[in-house]
C-alpha cells in the first residue's frame, strides 16, 4: 500500500532591516512524501517565495511574488497535450481514409 502525504505551509523568514524600512519575506514550502513498505521512501520539497511585507515610514505594503515558472510550465503542458491530441487525431483520420 502506497501512502502519499502532501503538506503546504507558508513560513515567514527573518526580518531584514534596510535603512528605515523593514522587509518581512515569506516562502511556501510544499512537501510530498511517498512511503511504500517494499520501496525506499521518496521525498520531494519545493520552496518558492510568495510575498514580501514592507514596513516603512509611509506605512505597511504587501507585495505578492507571482509564480511565473509554474504558470509557464502549465502553458507548456497544455500546448504539449494539444499537439499530441491533434497528432493522434490526424493519424486516426488518415487510417480511416485508407
Amino acid at each position: 500500500m502506497t501512502v502519499v502525504k502532501r503538506t503546504n505551509r507558508i513560513v515567514a523568514a527573518t526580518p531584514i532591516q534596510v535603512g528605515e524600512r523593514r522587509l518581512l519575506p515569506s516562502v511556501m514550502v510544499m512537501t510530498l512524501v511517498c512511503e511504500h513498505p517494499k520501496l525506499p521512501e521518496f521525498q520531494n520539497v519545493r520552496i518558492r517565495p510568495v510575498s514580501l511585507v514592507e514596513e516603512g515610514p509611509e506605512g505597511t505594503r504587501w507585495h505578492a511574488i507571482p509564480d511565473t515558472t509554474g504558470e509557464t510550465l502549465s502553458v507548456l503542458v497544455a500546448v504539449g497535450l494539444t499537439v499530441a491530441f491533434i497528432a493522434g487525431l490526424v493519424i486516426f483520420l488518415s487510417s480511416l481514409a485508407e
